[in-house]
Order: C-alpha cells, then sequence, then structure tokens
C-alpha cells in the first residue's frame, strides 16, 4: 500500500528542512571561510612534512612551486566569484568554496608527493 502524506506533510517536511538547513548570506560565507581554513591548515601541515623530507635543491623547489600555486588558487577563486556573482552577497561564498575545492586538491597533490619520497 503506498502511503501519501499530502500537501501537509510536504509543507510540514519542507518547514523543518528551512528551520534547520537555512541560513543568513553572511553565515554561509562565514561557513565556508571556515570551512576553508581548516583545509588550509591541513595542507600547511602536508607542505610542512613533504618540505621536511627533501633535499636543500628540492625544498627550494618546492617553496616556488608552492607560492606560484597559492597565487593561482586566488586568482582562479576570485574569477570564479567574479563570474558567477560579481561585487554580490554570495562572492565571498563562492570564492572560499573554490579555495576550498582547489586546496582539497593540492592536499591530495602534496600528499602522493609524500608517498614517493
Amino acid at each position: 500500500m503506498k502511503q501519501s502524506f499530502g500537501i501537509l506533510g510536504f509543507l510540514m517536511a519542507f518547514m523543518l528542512c528551512e528551520a534547520v538547513y537555512s541560513q543568513s548570506q553572511p553565515e554561509m560565507n562565514e561557513k565556508s571561510l571556515a570551512e576553508f581554513q581548516k583545509a588550509d591548515a591541513r595542507l600547511n601541515v602536508t607542505y610542512k612534512k613533504l618540505l621536511a623530507d627533501l633535499d636543500a635543491d628540492g625544498k627550494k623547489k618546492l617553496v616556488i612551486a608552492e607560492r606560484a600555486w597559492v597565487a593561482y588558487r586566488d586568482a582562479q577563486a576570485d574569477f570564479e566569484a567574479d563570474q558567477e556573482a560579481r561585487g554580490g552577497s554570495m562572492a565571498p561564498l563562492i570564492y572560499n568554496t573554490a579555495c576550498l575545492e582547489l586546496t582539497e586538491a593540492r592536499i591530495k597533490e602534496l600528499g602522493k608527493a609524500i608517498a614517493e619520497e
């Protein structure tokens, strides 16, 4: 037997979801920044671990690569935020989310390099 909740059930479920998941844009921006900062902290741990395993020449090259990567990450995130929400209240959310995704990918890249050492 198929159970039907009808419109009242749907509305109650919707209201519950709204109460649990609704956040203001500034709250979403803050949360996305906090998530990015956590990932950035993990990246720094991974970076330092790899740096410690390298010889002097490898360290020099990693420092140069990481500086270039950070510049790329910031520029790419800025581009994405500009494309999606130029000057809008969602721009920080988009920027932080792009930084988070790129940072998580970088953690994986550096993790592979550590495994190869």
